[in-house]
């Protein structure tokens, strides 16, 4: 640093480095793209050598002084955009010079949500797109079919408020097709005047839309009312140009910086797990590429007669082809007929997808192709929507459960992290949540020991009335900030039927213990909710137990069950329960839910924690839910298993070997 420099000064040099850095490593990543087109076989993704890549960022962090947690976070968003990048093919008109300004209508403002959206679109393209900011959705489809635009980007459904039917309707009767989907993360917040705070606010802009996500914290605000307007970030110039104290706007945080805005509150939407799925039109169809997954996007019309949908979804299920959306409407008018959405998840000019369409096409009274594309990236798993059939529900007979069916590998979402699917999930955190500085050092160690889910009990069932009972909700709230702190999700455990919402409304995934897993009350009701249960074998429980218990859940239409073997009550007393290893091949035999195991809770000694981890990993595990602790000496529950720093390193190592041996015996097993 020059003599003359201040700090500020050398932060600002630094940054303009950084980002120089990151515009010639996407150089690089765009040579490598048009390799692997020009080999035609290789995959954008490359999982073994994201993983190196990630290890020697760890490794490299950790030599500079800097959690490797740290380097690795920003690591993911820059593999994320090379991703999109090396992808290339967008939907965009071939005829188009590679770097041509691309014309694209959006209804909304400058850094309105669709205006994000679309800088990921367009990652591959190259170049900046001509932006239209229209004001409705019908302005912009009228843009692209007087040909003022090549594209128009629409949202199409949310995870909070469902599919955009004005957007649906429009895509009927227009001529255009989708050509590329994304999903975008949306995280709304309050912005008001500098020297505003949340007590002054009486009024609230934005897109209805908006309004209808954020309806709870909305609700909250006293004399208040909420008012809407043409997109979000209209809403924000609105505010900022007003100089009103009394006056919000929910927006991106972005816009409410590029607009001077002051943040009054962030994260307001009604869940967490908050994203749109916007898709690219045009009058000119998307590309086949086979190396990438497809989606074709239908719709069509059925008499309102027995029998009429279960042939057209029985032309797809025959040919094992995925429906990832169902949606159906009330056709206008009196004529007794529904209108369907469907998404499939493979390109229309497949032989399977032509079989189907073809068989389809005579159930229907009107049948339309809406586009066949690219799938999006990997964002968008953020739309926790289980695929159709993804589990088939089996009817248990009282005296022995039924299996649920193994036809196909469920995949269960925690949050933004997959469990089940061939992939491994390490599970990591303290038994229970003691204090703030315990919780973020572990969420700490559990992130460098390479976990994606983040672990801790805020209510705890113990066998001694006299024991730590855990911090309740206060503990949930502080397991939450940890998880947020560094980009985990979180599971934790809920006891009681009546804490069932309010622990859904924090968690990204419930956990029920041993002792709880024949509460059949407590089952039916987490049953009704969309969020994933993670489900522990009991002490004493049989696998057909274990089975029939996750019964109950599926049966109340709660298809993301994750089940866990914890180890069993035998006379053997050396280890604190009896790890069952053949449970993981046995479930996976009987049901097709993803299996974790817990071998903390079996040794109840930290030495044989991970040599048992490494077993259930050999015999087949999905993932491990592992206990650690900053200082295990000093631990309010279950101190003696807890996990060390050097003990997750060791484990780390170690998994990354039992799985390097479980793909070689597939291959050798494939060959």
């Amino acid at each position: 640093m020059a003599a003359t420099d201040s700090p500020r000064q050398e932060i600002d040099r630094l940054d303009r480095e950084i980002v120089a850095l990151l515009a010639r490593r996407m150089d690089a990543v765009r040579r490598v793209g048009r390799l692997k087109q020009a080999d035609g076989t290789a995959a954008v993704r490359d999982d073994a050598r994201e993983h190196e890549v990630s290890r020697a960022w760890a490794a490299a962090a950790q030599e500079h002084g800097l959690p490797g947690w740290f380097a690795t976070r920003v690591l993911d968003e820059i593999l994320g955009h090379s991703r999109r990048v090396q992808e290339g093919s967008t939907g965009l008109s071939e005829d188009a010079a590679p770097d041509a300004a691309v014309q694209v209508a959006i209804q909304g403002g400058p850094r309105s949500f669709s205006d994000l959206a679309l800088d990921q679109v367009l990652a591959g393209h190259g170049g900046e797109p001509e932006r239209l900011y229209l004001d409705s959705f019908t302005a912009a489809l009228d843009a692209v079919e007087s040909g003022r635009a090549q594209h128009a980007l629409l949202p199409i459904e949310n995870t909070i408020a469902g599919s955009l039917n004005a957007v649906y309707r429009l895509l009927g009767e227009r001529s255009v097709t989708i050509q590329a989907e994304e999903v975008l993360p949306i995280a709304h917040c309050l912005a008001g005047h500098p020297d505003a705070g949340l007590d002054d606010v009486r009024r609230v802009l934005s897109h209805p839309v908006a309004l209808q996500q954020c309806q709870r914290f909305l609700g909250q605000l006293t004399d208040c009312t909420a008012e809407s307007r043409s997109d979000t970030a209209r809403a924000a110039e609105a505010v900022s140009q007003s100089g009103r104290r009394d006056l919000a706007a929910i927006c991106s945080e972005p816009c409410a910086r590029f607009l001077g805005l002051h943040i009054l509150r962030r994260d307001i939407a009604d869940s967490r797990r908050n994203a749109t799925r916007f898709v690219l039109v045009g009058t000119a169809p998307a590309p086949a590429d086979h190396a990438r997954p497809g989606r074709t996007s239908l719709m069509l019309t059925v008499d309102n007669r027995q029998g009429s949908l279960a042939r057209c979804l029985e032309a797809f299920a025959h040919r094992r082809l995925n429906l990832s959306k169902l949606e159906s409407r009330r056709c206008p008018g009196d004529t007794g007929e529904y209108l369907f959405y469907l998404d499939v998840d493979a390109w229309a000019d497949t032989d399977a997808m032509q079989a189907a369409l073809a068989e389809v096409r005579g159930y229907t009274n009107d049948f339309r192709l809406l586009g066949t594309y690219p799938r999006g990236g990997e964002a968008a798993t953020a739309l926790p929507r289980p695929a159709v059939a993804e589990v088939r529900l089996a009817t248990v007979a009282p005296a022995k459960p039924a299996p649920v069916s193994t036809r196909e590998r469920a995949v269960v979402p925690i949050g933004p992290v997959s469990v089940g699917g061939g992939g491994f999930v390490l599970i990591a955190g303290p038994c229970a949540v003691e204090s703030r500085q315990q919780v973020l050092a572990a969420a700490a160690m559990a992130r460098d020991a390479g976990a994606l889910v983040l672990r801790g009990g805020a209510f705890k069932p113990r066998t001694s009335p006299h024991a730590f009972q855990g911090l309740g909700f206060a503990g949930l709230d502080l397991l939450a900030r940890a998880g947020r702190a560094y980009d985990l999700p979180i599971v934790t455990e809920v006891l009681r039927t009546e804490d069932v919402e309010r622990v859904a409304a924090v968690a990204d995934c419930l956990q029920v213990g041993a002792r709880n897993m024949q509460n059949f009350a407590l089952l039916k009701k987490l049953g009704t909710l969309d969020r994933p249960v993670l489900l522990k074998r009991g002490l004493s429980a049989s696998i057909d137990d274990l089975v029939a218990a996750a019964e109950h859940i599926l049966a109340g239409g709660n298809r993301r069950v994750i089940l866990c073997e914890r180890g069993i009550r035998t006379f053997e007393t050396a280890t604190r329960s009896t790890l069952d290893v053949s449970a993981v091949p046995a479930l996976r035999e009987r049901t097709n839910l993803p299996v974790i195991v817990d071998p903390s809770h079996a040794a109840g000694r930290r030495e044989l924690v991970v040599p048992l981890a490494l077993a259930a990993v050999a015999a087949g595990a999905d993932g491990l839910m592992v206990e650690l602790h900053p200082d295990p000496a000093a631990a309010l529950c279950d101190g003696p298993q807890a996990l060390t720093v050097a003990d997750l390193a060791e484990l780390r190592v170690g998994i990354a070997a039992q799985m390097n041996a479980r793909e070689q015996a597939l291959a050798a097993r494939a060959g």
